[in-house]
């Protein structure tokens, strides 16, 4: 490509007739001028296309690098959320076997409660039972010790004949009496009866 300064140092012979050399110098100079300026704009625009390149293999670079991170961020996110994953399983998991500790412990207090309570209330049913055949044989034995002193009142003599007979039946009735008086053991489980009718 011719450039601006063979333009310039550029010398033509004269010859007759043929163009005028002021015409033909200024046009060359002319000339020269444009070639100047589409050299140095060209030079520019290699520069700026040089430019752009570095831009562009920077742009390329940093592409790649961002892929990557972006890459690994991934690849983090997926070890976090599986990890988490695994200690919130675990977590459940050891709930859950804590709760059923918890309810099969308190099924066997309510177990042993229970069977507790009913031994008790069996033992307090035989107690009662016991109580109410005292009682009741306590009962008896006053009806029929009311019963003898009743006999003996009535059959008081109201003569002095009577009277001897009388006395002689008396110390036969206490000699054998109809039944046996009530013991301290039936009196005492009369008044617990009556405390535990009270309460």
């Amino acid at each position: 490509m011719i450039t601006a300064m063979e333009i310039n140092t550029k010398r033509f012979e004269q010859a007759k007739p043929g163009y005028k050399p002021e015409e033909v110098d200024e046009f060359l100079n002319l000339l020269a001028d444009q070639i100047s300026t589409m050299t140095k704009d060209k030079e520019d625009t290699e520069k700026k296309i040089e430019v752009l390149v570095e831009s562009i293999r920077r742009y390329k670079a940093d592409e790649e690098a961002l892929k990557d991170a972006m890459i690994g961020a991934q690849k983090q996110a997926r070890a976090v959320m599986e990890e988490a994953k695994f200690k919130a399983d675990a977590i459940i998991y050891e709930a859950q076997q804590k709760a059923e500790q918890i309810i099969s412990a308190a099924n066997v207090k309510a177990d042993e409660i229970i069977g507790s309570t009913a031994v008790r209330a069996e033992r307090e049913r035989e107690t009662l039972e016991k109580m109410q055949t005292a009682v009741t044989e306590f009962k008896s034995n006053l009806l029929a010790m009311y019963k003898s002193h009743l006999e003996l009142i009535t059959a008081l003599p109201e003569s002095e004949d009577e009277e001897d007979e009388t006395e002689e039946e008396t110390q036969e009735a206490v000699q054998h009496p109809a039944e046996e008086a009530p013991s301290e053991d039936d009196m005492e489980a009369t008044r617990v009866l009556d405390t535990s009718a009270i309460q």
